[in-house]
């Protein structure tokens, strides 16, 4: 009996061994389920905070790509309630807007950032960030007010057939910072709107042409059959034309050689030779000088005041005074008490100034551009797509007629978001940094519309709606080039037709440049976007990319026949090539800057400026005259404060 007991005892010990054993087991298993839970339970929670903070990456990378439009709606929409942004292809993030300020041309939003991790299962969590985001836009450069009409520093040649009509323009004017030469040429004008041509350096004219004021800050000779209804010079004038001067005035010497001029004013010799003569106005007669016109009427000078007792009519000046004696060899010169020697007669004839402004750097207007052309390393052609609706921002390149983002054109056929950009293709020449777009014949658009930058030189042929920009130069042959402002919405503004279509209802590329197609009205076009670039059709020239002072190119020229309805602005010279002929209509003004390679601006052969009926939304040259400014670029949104929810 005893060793039954033992046994028993044995077996009750070994059982109590293996119930201990077994919570011992199921103890840990339980402890290590928990311990596995409590660390999923602190994955997800680190997940969920880690995307949070991902999210508050992408929340400023969404504000640094949002146009001052989509941050003005978004904030316009934010103050009727809280805004959710769908973060395309982002999962398990959410963001939403819960603030802007100001209400207008916001500069911060307010928002929250949502991470998320386990979605639908028992281990499920979330982290929410509030944010702050301070948003500081950059400043598109502003090309210059150009009220001058033509506006050219460097010498200007002028010659051929010259037609200019300022239609509803009156303070349309030709104004040059250096020496204006005049050969050979025929300038046409409105019966009511003569030429106005003002100089810092002399003014040369040999044609057959009537010109409204000639005004220089040196000398002044006219020859041929030229006439004119006013000649103003703070150094000498030389008539040697057959023809007229209504109304001289010199600081120095008057040298009369053939014709005639009626009313003068000399502020030293006045010398008359050879079959020349004076013919003194009885009144004040010309309508040309109406002191309303501003800058225009020599009534500034203060030695026209009728205070003085010159014999003119009611409020209108009279002048025939000479300081030195008249030196006189011409027989038939007529001798009379209206011109008179007067003793100490000072004449200051004002002086003929041109504001520099900015010099064009094309590397300024890249951020503006809707497509900005460039070639890779291996000289693929490579577009940067910006603001266009229909195609997402970012990088792309030209195959054939086509943008994809392979630099190889891979695929091109199975390629599900290639778009046409060209009807026709566009070729560059990397030995001569020349890109050249040419159509085979002038009804095709080689390009869809908006701004367009090209580094290099462009040589244009065909019909376009674009504003062009070079880094080099420009050239156009046989084209029509319509600025955004031209041609706006539709081509129709005020129910007529100024283009054959505009920028926002072409069907043939199917792309629209949204800063200027933001809504869906022909009635509100923004003729100041960008600071009115709009107004322009061709702009070239840069600064040296490098050391950021070297001029390069800025050269614009039209070749054989074109068209161009918009301003351009050339940062060297604009003219007309020697090697091709052709004629040129310009509806709009010309800058030139001469800051490259300097020699001589020219307008040649057959050139018409026609400012006739403009249309209401391209204004060339309203305003004051300011200089352009660059831009700035802008800051990145950065976060002011953030905090956990």
């Amino acid at each position: 009996m005893k060793k039954n007991q033992q046994g028993m005892a044995t077996i009750l010990i070994l059982l109590f061994v293996g119930m201990a054993l077994t919570a011992t087991v199921l103890g840990g298993h339980f402890y290590v389920k928990g311990m596995q839970e409590q660390q999923s339970t602190a994955l997800a929670s680190t997940q969920a905070q880690m995307r949070a903070w991902q999210g508050l990456d992408i929340a400023q990378s969404v504000f640094a790509n949002m146009t001052s439009a989509q941050l003005q709606a978004l904030a316009t929409a934010t103050a009727g309630g809280v805004q959710t942004i769908t973060l395309t292809g982002v999962n398990n993030i959410a963001l939403q807007v819960t603030s802007a300020l100001p209400t207008t041309n916001p500069t911060q939003f307010s928002i929250t950032v949502t991470g998320s991790a386990a979605t639908g299962t028992p281990l499920a969590a979330s982290s929410r960030l509030a944010a702050n985001i301070v948003i500081t836009p950059g400043s598109p450069p502003t090309p210059p007010r150009l009220l001058s009409g033509v506006s050219i520093e460097g010498d200007l040649k002028m010659s051929g057939d010259i037609k200019i009509f300022e239609g509803d323009i009156s303070n349309f004017e030709i104004i040059v910072k250096g020496d204006v030469d005049l050969k050979s040429n025929s300038i046409t004008t409105s019966d009511s709107d003569p030429t106005v041509i003002r100089a810092t350096g002399n003014i040369n004219v040999e044609s057959s042409s009537d010109y409204g004021l000639l005004h220089a800050n040196g000398n002044v000779t006219m020859s041929g059959s030229t006439r004119a209804d006013a000649v103003l010079a703070r150094g000498n004038i030389v008539h040697k034309s057959s023809k007229d001067i209504i109304y001289a005035a010199t600081n120095q010497d008057l040298t009369v050689q053939a014709g005639t001029v009626h009313d003068l004013l000399v502020g030293q010799t006045l010398i008359i030779t050879g079959d020349a003569k004076l013919s003194p106005t009885a009144g004040y007669a010309t309508k040309i000088f109406d002191p309303a016109i501003v800058g225009y009427t020599i009534q500034t000078l203060t030695q026209f005041d009728t205070a003085n007792g010159y014999n003119g009519s009611t409020n209108k000046p009279k002048y025939d005074k000479v300081k030195n004696p008249i030196n006189k060899t011409a027989a038939n010169w007529v001798t009379t008490p209206n011109v008179r020697e007067v003793s100490g007669l000072v004449v200051n004839i004002p002086m003929v100034e041109i504001n520099s402004d900015e010099a064009f750097n094309a590397y300024d207007y890249k951020s503006l551009a809707n497509y900005a052309f460039t070639v890779d390393r291996d000289n693929k052609i490579k577009v940067q797509v910006k603001r266009v609706t229909g195609i997402a921002d970012g990088d792309y390149f030209l195959c054939g007629t086509k943008l994809i983002p392979n630099a190889n054109c891979i695929g091109l056929d199975a390629e599900s978001n290639q778009i046409a950009l060209t009807a026709s293709g566009i070729k560059y020449d990397a030995s001569l940094k020349t890109w050249t777009l040419e159509a085979t014949d002038k009804t095709v658009k080689n390009i869809a519309p908006g701004i367009v930058w090209f580094e290099g030189n462009v040589i244009a042929k065909g019909t376009y709606y674009n504003t062009f920009i070079a880094t080099l130069t420009f050239k156009s042959r046989e084209a029509q080039i319509y600025s955004p402002n031209y041609a706006a919405f539709s081509g129709m503004q005020n129910g007529t037709r100024y283009a054959p279509q505009g920028y926002c209802n072409d069907t043939d590329f199917g792309l629209k440049p949204s800063q200027l197609c933001s809504t869906n009205t022909t009635n509100s076009w923004d003729s100041e976007i960008d600071g009115g670039i709009g107004n322009f059709s061709a702009m070239a020239g840069s600064l040296n990319k490098i050391d950021n002072k070297t001029y390069e190119g800025g050269n614009i020229a039209f070749l054989n026949t074109n068209e161009i309805f918009g301003n351009v602005w050339a940062g060297n010279l604009y003219g007309t090539d020697a090697e091709y002929g052709g004629s040129v209509t310009l509806h709009g003004y010309i800058k030139a800057q001469a800051r490259g390679d300097k020699s001589s601006n020219i307008i040649k052969n057959s050139t018409t400026i026609d400012l006739k009926k403009l249309p209401p939304n391209f204004r060339p040259g309203t305003g004051v005259i300011k200089p352009g400014t660059p831009g700035t670029a802008p800051v990145a949104p950065q976060v002011r404060w953030v905090r956990y929810l």
